[in-house]
C-alpha cells in the first residue's frame, strides 16, 4: 500500500514539474513558486456527533506558480482529535473579467492521520491511516488578502482566511 502512495506522489510531482507558464515564458520546475499563501481555518459538520472531538482548526501553506499550478501542506486536529496530514498539488482557475477575484481550486494528494477507531470515515484509507484526497474550493482573493470555501466531501465545510507572501 505504502508503495502505492509512493508511486502516486512521485506521479503527482511529475506532473506539476512538466507545467510551464501560459504564452510560452520561461519554464518552471516543480520547486520554483511565484508566492507562497498562508492560510488558518475551521470546518463545520454537516451532521454534528458526539464522536467530534477535534478542536476544528486547519493551517496551510501552499507554494503558487506563475502558472496557476500549487503544491501545499495541511495540518489539522481531523474531527476525532487526530493529528492529520493533507500533502496536495493543485489547480486554481480564476474566473473572468468581471469576477476576477474570484477562483475555483482543485487539490490532489495523500491524506493521513485518520486511523482507528476511525479509519473508516474516509474513503480509501489504509490501516496505517492513508488515504488518496480530492478536495474542491471557491474561493476571493483581492490585494494578498483571501477566503476559501473548501468542501470536505460529505462531511463538512472548511471557511479559511489567507495571506499572500512574496518572498523571492
Amino acid at each position: 500500500m505504502k508503495k502505492r502512495f509512493a508511486l502516486a506522489g512521485t506521479f503527482s510531482l511529475i506532473l506539476l514539474s512538466s507545467a510551464t507558464t501560459a504564452e510560452g515564458t520561461k519554464e518552471e520546475r516543480w520547486y520554483q513558486y511565484d508566492h507562497l499563501y498562508f492560510q488558518l481555518g475551521t470546518y463545520v459538520h454537516y451532521h454534528p456527533s458526539d464522536d467530534h472531538a477535534g478542536n476544528n482548526l486547519f493551517g496551510s501553506l501552499e507554494a503558487h506558480k506563475s502558472n496557476h499550478w500549487f503544491y501545499g501542506l495541511a495540518l489539522f486536529d481531523n474531527s476525532f482529535g487526530q493529528f492529520s496530514q493533507y500533502l496536495y498539488g493543485g489547480y486554481q482557475w480564476q474566473f473572468p473579467e468581471r469576477y476576477e477575484n474570484f477562483h475555483f481550486k482543485l487539490t490532489a494528494g495523500v491524506i493521513h492521520g485518520y486511523k482507528k477507531p476511525w479509519d473508516d470515515k474516509i474513503p480509501f484509507n489504509s490501516k496505517d491511516g492513508w488515504a488518496p484526497g480530492i478536495i474542491p474550493g471557491l474561493g476571493y482573493k483581492k490585494n494578498g488578502w483571501g477566503g476559501d470555501l473548501i468542501f470536505l466531501g460529505n462531511s463538512a465545510l472548511l471557511f479559511t482566511i489567507g495571506k499572500d507572501f512574496d518572498l523571492q
